[in-house]
């Protein structure tokens, strides 16, 4: 089983109680989203490591380190390119990549997402990227039955 928490909530109230679920949902943990890393971390009162490398292509990619979580990535950008590498439009690269893995791999799926507006979704769009929870959408219809998704 696996659990991916994007985005944030449309209720900032429910910050809270959302991320204590999350952290003690059962399986491996992931967060897509600085701004939902960010969250998690004020939430729980946690420090996150954060490390820039070199990933694909030599573009950087931030890559966390945050107690209890075993994967945090980036946010719209991984999930396009997850979905990408999952059609086979896109070869195997970075954080995306290893998401992609993850979620062929998985026995079981869960969604957690958020749908307060992003405040850079017009850039996105701009970008051909497509908003978190058309892209998810897309990516869980290729899951197919092992997938289920929660709109906070």
């Amino acid at each position: 089983m696996i659990t991916i928490l994007t985005g944030l909530p449309a209720n900032k109230n429910d910050d809270s109680k959302v991320c204590r679920d999350f952290s003690v949902a059962e399986g491996i943990k992931a967060i897509c989203g600085s701004s939902t890393m960010k969250m998690y971390c004020r939430e729980l009162n946690i420090i996150p490591k954060i490390e820039i490398i070199n990933g694909c292509k030599m573009l950087p990619e931030a890559v966390y380190t945050i107690e209890g979580i075993d994967f945090a990535f980036e946010g719209v950008i991984t999930l396009n390119q997850c979905y990408r590498i999952l059609t086979g439009e896109s070869k195997a690269c970075g954080q995306a990549s290893q998401l992609a893995n993850l979620l062929k791999t998985a026995k079981n799926v869960h969604f957690i997402i958020g749908t307060a507006d992003n405040k850079e979704k017009e850039t996105y769009l701009q970008n051909n990227l497509l908003p978190r929870k058309e892209i998810t959408g897309k990516i869980v219809s290729i899951l197919n039955a092992k997938t289920e998704i929660t709109f906070i």
